[in-house]
Formats: structure tokens, sequence, C-alpha cells
């Protein structure tokens, strides 16, 4: 079923998470690409992944990238459909090949961008609105109702968790919201 609002997941590390997602209607599925990081999946893990899922779109999530070079490995290796970047990222990179969503951190400001961002994710709602698409980041039912307060608000966004062990998941908070957003 489709859900009601334009749906991230982000911080995928396990075909369980993607699957499930994919099978609840979410619109876009975010994987770090930067390794490192917290729940980097290095690109065999992801094309692992990948080769399971259709429907939503495919995010690399690239929080920490140094370099163009950088980028244009993971363009090459992750193929994603869309980018996800701070500021600090943003300003290294300067014009993106695709489509991009920027993590605004609570009550910082957004540096002159020469591109429009397709979204803006946000920690928690800010008082003036948004020029730009928003999602919110979620982890409650309760904490979609609010975004839903807010005009400038067109989405939520949540992150995966990891398995228990290989193929045993918990699903509890993820279910309740995409239970809750799916059209009847």
């Amino acid at each position: 079923m489709p859900l009601k609002t334009v749906v991230k997941v982000g911080g995928i590390t396990s075909l369980s998470d993607a699957r499930y997602c994919a099978g609840m209607g979410v619109d876009l599925l975010g994987f770090c690409a930067i390794a490192g990081k917290v729940n980097y999946l290095s690109p065999a893990q992801y094309q692992e992944i990948r080769g399971w899922i259709t429907g939503p779109k495919i995010i690399a999530e690239i929080y920490g990238m140094e370099n163009q070079a950088q980028l244009e490995a993971i363009l090459t290796d992750y193929k994603p459909d869309l980018l996800e970047l701070g500021p600090a990222e943003l300003k290294v990179l300067g014009n993106l090949p695709l489509p991009f969503i920027l993590s605004n951190p609570a009550g910082s400001s957004l540096p002159p961008l020469m591109q429009k961002p397709t979204y803006l994710l946000l920690k928690e709602l800010t008082p003036d609105p948004s020029p730009y698409p928003c999602l919110l980041e979620v982890k409650s039912y309760e904490e979609v109702q609010r975004a839903f307060s807010a005009p400038y608000v067109t989405g939520i966004a949540m992150n995966g968790s990891p398995e228990i062990r290989p193929g045993l998941k918990e699903y509890d908070a993820l279910a309740d919201i995409l239970e809750q957003l799916e059209v009847e």
C-alpha cells in the first residue's frame, strides 16, 4: 500500500531493513558510503542488498566526504539516485551531479546554495518556514503528527537499526510509524 507522505529511511545496514522498507512503500533508502563512518556498507555489501530491492530511490549518505575523488568512486560503486550530505560536504564538493538532500542541523544557517536541494533534512522543527521541501527526522508516531503541523514539512525521515543476528530483526519503531502512514 502507498504511504500518506514521503518517507526516507537511512542508515540501512541489512537486507532485512531494506526489504521491509521497500515492501512497506518507503520512498527513499539511505546507505552510508563513507568508510569508517557508523553504518558504513562497502560497495560489495551494498550490491548484495541492492540486488534484492526494487521501488525506493537510493541515497548515498556521504557525511564526512573529503574530496571530489571520493564522490566519483561512490557514484561508480553505488550508483545512487540522490546524495545526502551536510553543509560541510557541500562546501567541499560545490556543484553536485545528482539531486541531493541537505541536512540542516538545528539552528544552523545554510550556506549560499548554487543548487536547490530536493529536500532539507531537519532534526527538529524550526520557527521559520523553509524555502525548500523538508523531511523531519522522527522516532515516534507522535513526532510524525507534529511534523504534519508544519506546512513546509513534506515528509519524514527515520533510521534503520542493526539486526539482532542475520535474518532476525525487530521492527517495532519502524512498524509503528509506517503502519500508521499506510493509505487505506
